[in-house]
């Protein structure tokens, strides 16, 4: 199971572009635009780390 993870992940990332163009009205040169990236970000990586956490505490108690 974890190789299959593994491999997804690897596979999602290598096909994900490289470059992405923002639509109109989306400025990434602006000040804000690594908060504002960061903010939508959080939920995604609380999340895998909540993951992480309960299935370490799984393992554990096995």
């Amino acid at each position: 199971m974890k190789n299959l993870a593994v491999k997804t992940l690897v596979i999602s990332a290598a096909l994900l572009p490289c470059m992405v163009f923002a639509h109109a009205g989306h400025d990434h040169q602006s000040s804000w635009s690594n908060l504002v990236h960061f903010l939508w970000l959080a939920p995604i990586i609380v999340a895998a780390g909540l993951l992480f956490i309960t299935r370490k505490k799984a393992a554990s108690k096995k």
